[in-house]
């Protein structure tokens, strides 16, 4: 295992692996795991097999926090492809456009690589039983990957959390606990069993982003190690988006890339706590008012991974922004039509980036690269309803 430590997000703190913690104890922010990274250059630079394998998620296992690769978790997640939607692109008159197509994981999602690494880990710290709140797409994913290992899973889920989700976690075995109205009143129950009750507590932390991060990994791979001038990330806890650019930078770190992409990523109209920040230059505020919106996926209020998203896109030089319920809906359309059936949430990342070619963020030779989270099944009853209007 190539990994050394944990680092606090904020404030620098370092903590020692083993140490089952979840935030920094010193100021409450997410964690980092780093690397000795001078060795996993030698490393790759050593193994030219490795530059031949098909991209998928234990491909890059030298970047992922885990000290026995046998007794990995695995249903066969990552290795989604990555297509070229050139009518796409001459509609929006954009150089190249790719979707990075998560929705192929095993659970439909991209929260399948996060879980795989979860999930290990879990065994790593010899839990028995697991618990995690989720707007749907988590419970799903963690459901699947807990009854793989043979843990027990329960999961935390709001009011409102589309009905297919939650038959997907039961399918798996999972008990299903409804609390709150909110992903964040529901986070909040989790976490308290987890203290309370001896859970182990699984979610939108550091050992989640290592997994996720791999979805960045596959991007330059199946680009043949050339950088995308920007990549358009949907943003919920906004994990993802710090995840990829956390990758990102490992792989510029080892000489993989000399270059990293311009980062943009989108949230749904009522839901932009990040995007206001951004915009303002003040601190993140809580969400208050609860908004009827499609993209239930990502309709966070008090997104955990804000301030390190707002960090990713600064360092980036890229963008955030706000799309709405409409232009939702119109992406949606458009993928369809190029043969891909993305969930709502997975829609506002080429609606963005349509957004920002109109206001001329994105230049017209400029390669996109827009990543769509989880696939349409995953929130049928929504779109069955936008169709029959």
């Amino acid at each position: 295992m190539f990994a050394a430590k944990l680092v606090c997000t904020k404030c620098g703190e370092e903590y020692p692996l083993p140490l089952g913690i979840y935030r920094c104890p010193r100021c409450g922010s997410p964690l980092d795991v780093t690397y000795h990274y001078d060795d996993i250059a030698e490393f790759i630079g050593e193994n030219d097999p490795w530059f031949r394998e098909h991209p998928h998620t234990w491909k890059y296992w030298m970047f992922l926090p885990v000290s026995n690769l046998r007794k990995v978790v695995t249903l066969n997640e990552g290795g989604t492809r990555l297509y070229r939607v050139r009518r796409l692109e001459e509609k929006l008159g954009i150089g190249r456009l790719y979707v990075k197509n998560e929705g192929e994981n095993p659970t439909g999602a991209f929260k399948d690589r996060g879980s795989s690494v979860e999930i290990t880990k879990a065994l790593e710290f010899h839990a028995q039983r697991v618990i995690v709140a989720s707007t749907g797409n988590m419970a799903a994913s963690i459901s699947a990957y807990g009854a793989k290992a043979g843990l027990e899973v329960t999961i935390v889920v709001p009011e409102g959390t589309p009905e297919g989700k939650l038959v997907q976690a039961r399918m798996y075995g999972a008990r299903v606990e409804v609390f709150g109205k909110t992903y964040d009143e529901a986070l909040a129950e989790a976490e308290r069993k987890a203290r309370e009750e001896n859970y182990h507590l699984t979610g939108n932390y550091h050992y989640r982003v290592e997994g996720q991060k791999t979805t960045g990994f596959e991007i330059i791979d199946q680009l043949h190690f050339n950088v995308p001038d920007w990549i358009v990330v949907p943003i919920g806890a906004g994990t993802h988006l710090r995840a990829i650019w956390k990758g990102l930078k490992e792989f510029r770190r080892i000489g993989l890339i000399e270059e990293l992409p311009r980062i943009a990523g989108v949230q749904i109209e009522g839901y932009d706590a990040v995007v206001r920040a951004w915009k303002t230059g003040k601190p993140i505020e809580k969400i208050t008012k609860k908004t009827p919106t499609l993209a239930s996926a990502i309709a966070v209020k008090a997104p955990v991974d804000g301030e390190n998203v707002i960090r990713a896109v600064k360092e980036s030089g890229g963008h955030l922004d706000t799309v709405t319920n409409g232009e939702t809906i119109e992406a949606g359309r458009l993928l369809g039509k190029e043969g891909l059936f993305v969930e709502p949430s997975s829609a506002t990342s080429l609606a963005l980036a349509r957004k920002m070619r109109e206001e001329g963020i994105i230049d017209r030779g400029e390669s996109v690269v827009v990543v769509a989270t989880g696939h349409g099944l995953k929130d049928i009853n929504t779109w069955r309803n936008v169709l029959s209007h």
